[in-house]
């Protein structure tokens, strides 16, 4: 068995979809979340929730355009999260234009021109903090800081001081980056098939192995020996922490490479489940075969012994 790797191409129109998911859904998840900020801003849930769409926008870019590259996977992951958290920052910083605008105007007690607020707006940041536009607006909102509660927010809650302030917005887009990048490099990583250019169907299950056995199983496969890592993979699914055996094939290639992948299940004692891929290789046709009948034989012969016992029995009450 051969190991999986990606063919590192990006097509054309792979380019294509990276560039406009990344631009739009970072822009659009962005400024939206700036939107409800306005009202409430749940601090680290938001982060993460824009770290999973920034991922996952990325993902269905790859997907679509067939991006078999990871390190392009990694890097449009990186660049859709810090579009997204710029978006966000900078929809906030259009909400605080707007606010500051209208109590401009109603100390003027009348209509002003947008664009001499917005000299009065930068003039007034330039004042407080030495720099204008977004930058000065976010060295005020940093120097103004925020509180657990709402960010900006200096209603109840633990408050930020400045330099908490960024390094809290640091923490932010970080959670965002890894969730993000967590997401999109897996997605690039994923089987593929060149001739047929199309991605592999989702695995099918043949069967899993218990944790005393998974070292020497993997051995055997990757040793190619495949009637005996038969012998370890059972049809029924055993108790955790264990090893989930899929097979995984291309559906324009009846007799093409299979991928065999294996992944390592376990629980935490609040019973919730987590799965980490161990292997991922490359079968011919004919080792998939082989391996999966000799699964259904071991299968068979697992069930025998209990028959021949129901039969035994039968017959002694005849």
């Amino acid at each position: 068995m051969k190991p999986y790797r990606p063919s590192n191409t990006v097509p054309g129109t792979g380019w294509v979809w990276l560039l406009a998911l990344s631009t739009l859904g970072g822009v659009v998840v962005g400024g939206a979340i700036a939107f409800i900020a306005r009202w409430l801003y749940l601090l680290l849930i938001f982060p993460a929730l824009m770290g999973f769409t920034s991922g996952g926008s990325t993902a269905i870019a790859i997907k679509r355009g067939k991006v078999r590259n990871p390190w392009v996977g990694l890097l449009f992951g990186l660049l859709t999260g810090l579009i997204t958290y710029g978006s966000y920052q900078g929809g906030e910083y259009f909400f605080t234009q707007q606010s500051f605008a209208k109590q401009i105007e109603a100390e003027f007690g009348q209509d002003i021109d947008p664009a001499e607020a917005n000299a009065l707006i930068d003039a007034f940041w330039q004042e407080q903090t030495g720099s204008s536009g977004f930058l000065g607006y976010l060295k005020y909102a940093a120097k103004q800081g925020i509180s657990i509660g709402r960010v900006g927010s200096s209603g109840d809650g633990l408050p930020l001081n400045e330099t908490f302030t960024w390094l809290y917005w640091l923490i932010e887009l970080a959670i965002i980056e890894a969730i993000s990048l967590a997401i999109a490099k897996p997605a690039a990583e994923e089987p593929f098939c060149e001739t047929c250019e199309q991605w592999y169907a989702q695995g099918q299950r043949i069967g899993t192995v218990a944790d005393d056995r998974s070292e020497i199983f993997l051995n055997t496969v990757q040793a190619d020996q495949m009637v005996q890592a038969a012998t370890y993979i059972q049809a029924k699914t055993v108790a955790h922490p264990r090893l989930e055996v899929d097979l995984r094939q291309c559906s324009g290639c009846d007799r093409g490479e299979v991928a065999l992948e294996v992944q390592r299940y376990s629980e935490n004692k609040e019973g919730e489940g987590k799965r980490s891929q161990v292997l991922m290789g490359m079968l011919s046709h004919r080792q998939s075969l082989q391996l999966s009948e000799a699964v259904s034989a071991s299968s068979e012969s697992d069930h025998k012994p209990e028959s021949d016992a129901n039969e035994s029995d039968a017959s002694q009450e005849g």
